[in-house]
């Protein structure tokens, strides 16, 4: 049996740096607006952050002096529109956050979505995969906790046990994921321990 995870962010990825205003280091996260200056040919295109206590502004700069030959009409219209979901995208863009020396603050919440895969084996192993389609601030330790219902603690013994495998403690707690997807083993008491899924299987009758 096959389970794939997909997870993708909800919310903004928060940033910390002084604010001006508040005179002490306070959170900023996405207005919602994108600012689009052009001169000839060439674009700056910056999302417009605000402090969650005041109103002061601290724009994070998307692209620098880009030939407008470089962004896709579709991209470009959507930065023009203030998209919703295009500012969320770039919110959760590490390395764009980090070109701008930006300090992450806390981390973005995050949907998953399951899907089964069924086959005849009876085996007591089911693998799991987990997709992320693109890289934001997120731990396999913190995807495992939201989607078994298991405590950190928890999830290291039935590592410890062998009733998850090909995973290892480093990679459960590292945020900085370098791949799109993992694979491995669990239990199936370990996918069902606090989830209250029951699935049967029916015996074929000959007469």
């Amino acid at each position: 049996m096959n389970v794939t995870w997909t997870v993708t962010p909800v919310g903004y990825q928060r940033i910390a740096k002084r604010c001006p205003a508040c005179n002490i280091k306070r959170d900023f996260t996405p207005s919602g607006a994108i600012r689009v200056n052009s001169q000839k040919k060439l674009l700056d295109i910056w999302s417009i952050y605000k402090c969650t206590h005041c109103d002061y502004t601290w724009n994070i700069s998307l692209f620098s002096r880009l030939h407008v030959s470089k962004i896709k009409p579709e991209l470009y219209y959507r930065l023009m529109m203030n998209d919703a979901d295009t500012v969320q995208h770039f919110s959760c863009d590490i390395a764009m956050l980090k070109r701008n020396n930006a300090e992450l603050s806390g981390r973005p919440d995050c949907r998953i979505q399951e899907r089964w895969s069924l086959c005849l084996t009876r085996g007591n192993q089911v693998t799991v995969h987990i997709r992320i389609p693109r890289p934001f601030q997120i731990s396999l330790l913190s995807i495992l906790q939201k989607q078994l219902m298991l405590s950190a603690g928890e999830i290291r013994r039935r590592i410890a046990s062998g009733q998850i495998r090909g995973v290892t403690l480093k990679m459960l707690k590292s945020r900085k994921l370098k791949d799109l997807e993992y694979s491995f083993k669990m239990s199936k008491e370990t996918l069902y321990a606090r989830r209250r899924i029951i699935l049967t299987h029916r015996e074929k009758q000959t007469s």
